[in-house]
């Protein structure tokens, strides 16, 4: 069964529409994708501060704390002393992995709402939960990825936002950290992209729905958010 679960899981990559078909009739347990997810961020937080020059990157994050929120210099000093590489980089793991866990949650929810008024399907909650670890898989090929740049750095002064490889910032935009935009420029990536495409075929499997309609459920989740946060950077800015 392991094994089996191992093979869905790089499936879901490689050949989504008919490893979704699969899990449509063999229920095959989460457990796997949701353990490599897991993993995978894990691994890559752990071998990122394992190389990386913290003193460049604490100082480097004190000056954009200093700018974005114009802390004063005692507050400055005290976040100072207190920032290790260990509290770092267990806040950062927790935050990256609490954050995976509820945004799923929140998906799986909204899958189960809009797939019992679109469709009338018998999927309970728990089935869009474990559906939602199936299409996160990119996120292990993202980490994967994100190795790259520590591997090849010489002087290991390479900050948190250089590992996501594949944003659209890093690719297209070039946001200043400093700037309003970049946090919102940087959130968007190809890996995102393509669990959304992940989320569009399994619905199309799963609840025999046309890839358009399927898509348009995919989509409209983050199409809400990142519309709303640029309202709200346009808002305030």
């Amino acid at each position: 069964m392991l094994i089996k679960s191992v093979q869905m899981s790089i499936g879901v990559l490689t050949d989504p529409a008919a490893t979704f078909d699969r899990l449509k009739t063999e229920k095959h347990s989460a457990i796997v994708p949701f353990a490599l997810v897991f993993a995978s961020i894990v691994a890559v937080l752990l071998y990122y501060f394992a190389n990386v020059d913290f003193a460049w990157l604490k100082s480097t994050m004190l000056d954009q704390m200093a700018v974005a929120s114009e802390i004063g210099e005692d507050e400055l000093a005290v976040i100072d002393e207190n920032m290790t590489a260990s509290s770092v980089l267990w806040s950062t793991m927790a935050a990256m992995l609490i954050g995976i866990l509820l945004l799923n949650a929140i998906l799986a929810w909204y899958l189960y709402i809009t797939a019992k008024w679109i469709a009338k399907d018998a999927y309970g909650y728990r089935d869009w939960f474990a559906f939602s670890w199936w299409f996160s898989m990119p996120v292990v090929a993202s980490s994967m990825l994100s190795t790259l740049p520590v591997l090849f750095s010489k002087d290991g002064r390479i900050a948190l936002e250089g590992l996501s490889v594949t944003s659209l910032n890093g690719l297209i935009f070039g946001v200043d950290a400093t700037n309003a935009w970049f946090d919102l420029a940087n959130s968007m990536d190809l890996f995102s992209l393509w669990s959304l495409t992940l989320i569009a075929i399994g619905l199309k499997s799963w609840l025999g729905i046309n890839l358009k309609q399927a898509a348009m459920i995919a989509v409209a989740p983050s199409a809400v958010i990142f519309g709303g946060w640029a309202l709200a950077i346009i808002s305030f800015n």
